[in-house]
């Protein structure tokens, strides 16, 4: 890590310091008052440094052939307002820029001070059995597999919507949340301007320089939490994707549904699991042949154009099943768990059919987050999850009291042999975790994290490489 890198790393962490020390100070000045309730006022911030290396990871069913190796930095500063007890106000700040070492061009990317974002910014009403909550916000539901980000795009950077959500309270422990949402690829919401680039929030594909795809939906979601040993979550979740641009190309959006649930028995003590299952139907839309520009093709000497595309039905599946032990009572806490997740895959990638046919890919709706690690995501498109059957076990032990570690490992296939792939065999995925808590220091809370991603490829992919890794170092500081 070169000089600069550690510079940057020092002032992020000196800035998260100094920003806690001046909230100490300044609550030190004026004698505390007891009071009833949260404050008028308060605030508070958080900051990530991350380091990231990758190494000969997939793109697609292809693998890279080079690494990446980077800094990134991201601070944020909330503020709450509260001027009755059902009313709360809250705008969160954000702002993250990079420091690549593997190639000095690139510094020029993302560099500082890239852009100050509007994080969250809503207005949330709570009464005695229901709450309405209006604006940027985040909302993560159950197991975040098809409610998690709503801003896909720009990585871990963001994960908001644009949003508004009734939740109505039933029964003693149970809530069910009617949300409606609709997010811009392009957030104008902003300060400066990030170089070389553009933020696409939304984006499958690269655009031009935008993808300009929007996506919008709304949906229904319980959880009920009456019983003892079963907690259940339903949903329902309708989503509208805009069409959007693939450089010169142009694809057509789509229209669909997603139902499911979600069951979390608890068998006894030491045992627990999970099931989740859901189903997809709506459709894609049709689009015309149009000319893409650029020089004529030179076998034909004609404008190049792209192929019409018929209109699709979509009619496809996921589903997740668990089960997991766990001897809370013995030392070092050890556990285990053993899963699978399926996801229905289609012949071809979801926008290269032009036949009509039925569309039997899944499609992850809102929850682009990765499911495991950092390698898989760059197989598909910004972590469109499809095409995949994942048997895998998890192994996990609290040496110390904060301090748990896991290691994962599991074969990776695709349902369908898509995109010219001569197997279904994607590889062996590895992963192993360590967290861990840090002093204190002058009010501001340290936690960090160690990671380590290895995949051995399989016939799936066209490569020449064994294998992909990835390491991820990471500090937080929150104040």
């Amino acid at each position: 890590m070169n000089g600069k890198a550690f510079g940057s790393v020092g002032a992020a962490i000196a800035l998260a310091v100094g920003s806690a020390l001046g909230q100490q100070a300044a609550a030190s000045a004026e004698k505390p008052v007891e009071q009833e309730g949260p404050p008028l006022f308060a605030w508070g911030g958080d900051n990530r440094t991350r380091y990231e290396f990758m190494d000969n990871w997939p793109r697609g069913n292809a693998v890279t052939t080079t690494y990446d190796e980077y800094l990134r930095f991201r601070t944020r500063v909330w503020g709450e307002l509260r001027p009755a007890d059902e009313l709360l106000l809250r705008v969160r700040l954000g702002n993250e820029f990079r420091s690549y070492r593997n190639s000095p061009a690139n510094n020029s990317r993302n560099k500082f001070p890239d852009e100050l974002y509007v994080d969250n910014l809503f207005a949330q009403w709570r009464e005695d059995g229901w709450g309405l909550k209006v604006g940027r916000q985040e909302y993560l539901k159950g197991s975040y597999r098809i409610l998690g980000d709503g801003t896909p795009g720009d990585g871990s950077r963001t994960i908001f919507f644009d949003a508004a959500m009734l939740t109505l309270d039933y029964g003693e422990k149970s809530t069910v949340d009617v949300f409606g949402t609709w997010n811009h690829y392009r957030d104008d919401m902003t300060v400066g301007r990030t170089a070389t680039g553009v933020y696409d929030m939304t984006f499958m594909r690269r655009g031009d320089p935008y993808s300009k795809m929007d996506e919008g939906g709304a949906g229904v979601y319980a959880e009920c939490r009456e019983m003892d040993n079963l907690a259940i979550d339903l949903f329902w979740v309708w989503k509208k994707e805009t069409s959007f641009h693939g450089g010169a190309e142009r694809f057509p959006g789509r229209d669909f549904h997603t139902v499911g649930l979600r069951l979390m028995p608890k068998f006894n003590d030491w045992l627990s699991g999970e099931l989740e299952a859901a189903y997809q139907f709506g459709r894609v839309d049709s689009q015309d042949a149009r000319d893409v520009g650029g020089a004529p093709d030179p076998e034909t000497g004609l404008p190049r154009t792209q192929e019409a595309f018929a209109s699709r039905d979509i009619s496809a599946g996921m589903a997740y099943a668990a089960l997991v032990a766990k001897a809370a009572d013995v030392a070092w806490t050890p556990s285990f768990r053993l899963a699978a997740l399926y996801m229905s895959g289609d012949k071809d990638s979801y926008y290269a059919t032009t036949d009509g046919s039925t569309e039997t890919g899944w499609n992850p709706v809102f929850g682009r987050l990765p499911p495991g690690g950092d390698i898989p995501i760059y197989m598909y498109d910004v972590g469109r999850w499809s095409n995949l059957f994942h048997p895998h076990a998890e192994i996990g032990v609290v040496p110390a009291k904060g301090h748990p570690v896991t290691f994962e490992a599991g074969p990776m296939y695709a349902v369908e042999k898509d995109a010219g792939a001569e197997d279904h065999y994607r590889g062996l995925y590895v992963r192993t975790v360590y967290r861990f808590p840090l002093p204190e220091f002058a009010g501001v809370k340290f936690n960090g994290l160690v990671s380590g991603d290895v995949f051995e490829y399989g016939d799936y992919f066209d490569t020449e490489e064994d294998r992909a890794t990835s390491v991820r170092l990471e500090l937080n500081a929150k104040f």
